[in-house]
């Protein structure tokens, strides 16, 4: 679920003096003419917060929400990772969860009706359980983007409930992301410059601590954490200049044995 942000940065300007710009001496200014005072460059202020309305669309993802312990073991793992010093902006432990399907931004009475209308393929598919595994990253550890937490167990599971909802999705009209689903939890994403030589190595120094992570046993399937798959969210995301803010808007229960169904 992950969730995509740009910074932009204002082009430098060239001189309106064509003989400047050639490294030419300015001109000698005439005498008895008063300096120019220029202006100091204003310092830019961080974007402002979107008051929003009723009409204001939403920004949406379908997720499975993480356990204490895998927060807490996600937790654990970013505080260790953070103290490196690489180009990686870290996730907030609180907001881990394990993207199905990202929408981006809904209009709200096609909000209305996707969030009704998923409760009949969640509710028809059973509950089931997963465990943590290893770390890796995306697209390959050679060539780090996001570096996330790894699931073992029945993931196929996983994989059925994604194309269940998929297809309800489709059927109301939303495009489905055009790439294979691959399960994970997002630990950071990597915002590394590949002209900056600095940074040539970074993909090795990446996979050496990863590696001294699982060999330590701090991060490993050898000692997994629990991570019982009984829910599907429909989440909304607030973005603001801290960061997001994730909204809850309908928890969607898995078929249990209990239920009747089973």
């Amino acid at each position: 679920m992950s969730d995509h942000d740009h910074t932009h940065q204002p082009s430098a300007r060239r001189s309106a003096n064509p003989a400047t710009d050639a490294g030419d001496p300015p001109a000698p200014r005439p005498e008895g003419s008063r300096k120019k005072r220029l202006r100091r460059p204003r310092t830019p202020e961080p974007p402002r917060r979107v008051e929003e309305t009723v009409d204001t669309a939403q920004r949406l993802f379908i997720a499975v929400p993480l356990p204490a312990e895998v927060i807490a073991l996600v937790d654990r793992t970013i505080a260790t990772l953070m103290h490196e010093p690489w180009p990686v902006k870290w996730s907030d432990p609180q907001n881990a969860h394990i993207t199905l399907h990202f929408l981006g931004d809904v209009d709200p009475a096609e909000a209305e009706v996707l969030r009704l209308a998923l409760r009949e393929p969640i509710a028809a598919s059973d509950a089931f359980a997963l465990r943590t595994a290893d770390l890796g990253a995306f697209p390959t550890i050679r060539k780090p983007r996001v570096l996330w937490l790894g699931l073992w167990g029945p993931v196929h599971r996983l994989e059925t409930l994604h194309g269940a909802i998929g297809a309800t999705l489709e059927r109301l009209g939303f495009a489905l992301e055009d790439r294979t689903f691959s399960p994970h939890i997002t630990l950071g994403r990597v915002r590394a410059d590949p002209r900056d030589p600095k940074q040539r190595d970074l993909p090795q120094k990446i996979r050496a601590r990863l590696d001294a992570l699982a060999r330590s046993g701090a991060v490993t399937h050898e000692r997994p954490a629990a991570l019982p798959v009984r829910e599907v969210q429909l989440i909304r995301s607030h973005l603001n200049p801290r960061g997001a803010r994730y909204e809850v808007l309908e928890s969607y229960p898995l078929r249990t044995p209990d239920s009747g169904d089973a």
